[in-house]
């Protein structure tokens, strides 16, 4: 039976806010991780970035 890893530190996903745990390989970067996965980190850079210009969606009338 495998033993369990307590304590570990935890962080959100940046693009599907699921929480993830501290992995040996991030040690060094762990400040940096934003990322559950290569497959959000994909998915995040290739989706729209979000128009925070609420006249940008209007479109003009004139």
């Amino acid at each position: 039976m495998a033993h369990k890893k307590a304590n570990l530190p935890e962080k959100n996903c940046a693009h599907c806010e699921r929480p993830f745990c501290w992995r040996r390989k991030w040690a060094r970067d762990w400040d940096n991780v934003r990322y559950c996965s290569q497959r959000c980190k994909r998915a995040a850079k290739s989706a729209p970035a979000a128009n925070l210009c609420a006249s940008a969606s209007v479109e003009d009338e004139f």
